[in-house]
């Protein structure tokens, strides 16, 4: 049977709030209908979710965070990171807040790539799902850093796309991305089995405020990663 990307404790809230467009949303659901999902939300997005979804600017603050640990001689503006799932950027403004000037944003939907240009804090836009297979237009090793934020759900993408993040990002360069509670177990065994492998090593895990509304989740988990091996 098909799981739903909600348990029943949250159903009537992402109804509500996300105007029934997850509802048919299981991990059944193909890249199509989830890039048609998002082409047709696209302009309405930010007016949606924006104002009740805080868990932007603690996820920026994360990955800041490894990135002193982890680029102590390079400046913000040296620092090439990849906002996977980039969504409309509300990520990248974060980002750009903290520093962060060559960021470039990678997503399933043009249309979603579309709005999030309009922030002007992007320097190239990639329009790719994250699947098991190798996005051409990227080299490994490419990046310094990946953020993923909102991304990581059942239905939206598997947990094989763990495997071409990891890719993506050079050797030492740090991964961060949440995970909200009830979606975790979906992902969790590829994370150990990427640790087991020596691919990656997790820097920490912390929990952080995700939605400001009392009909949806209150926290989301944060986990940062340093990458040891494409």
């Amino acid at each position: 049977m098909a799981t739903k990307p909600y348990d029943s404790t949250y159903e009537a809230g992402f109804k509500t709030v996300f105007k029934g467009r997850l509802t048919n949303v299981s991990d059944e659901t193909t890249e199509e209908e989830i890039k048609n999902l998002y082409a047709e939300w696209a302009d309405e997005y930010d007016e949606d979710v924006q104002r009740i979804m805080v868990y932007h600017k603690p996820l920026a603050e994360s990955l800041d965070r490894a990135m002193k640990q982890v680029y102590k001689d390079k400046t913000v503006d040296q620092i090439k990171i990849i906002d996977v799932g980039a969504g409309t950027g509300v990520l990248g403004v974060e980002l750009q807040k903290l520093g962060y000037t060559n960021l470039h944003a990678l997503d399933i939907s043009q249309e979603m790539l579309s709005e999030a240009k309009k922030k002007n804090v992007y320097s190239k836009f990639i329009r790719a799902s994250l699947s098991d297979q190798r996005i051409p237009e990227i080299e490994t090793g490419e990046f310094d850093a990946l953020i993923c934020g909102g991304t990581l759900g059942k239905g939206h993408v598997r947990s094989w796309a763990l495997d071409e993040m990891s890719r993506i990002v050079k050797r030492g360069g740090p991964i961060c991305f949440n995970i909200r509670e009830g979606h975790l177990d979906y992902f969790k065994g590829k994370m150990l089995d990427l640790e087991k492998a020596g691919r990656w090593k997790q820097i920490s895990r912390v929990t952080v405020p995700y939605f400001e509304s009392d009909d949806l989740p209150k926290e989301t988990f944060v986990f940062t990663y340093k990458l040891l091996q494409n």
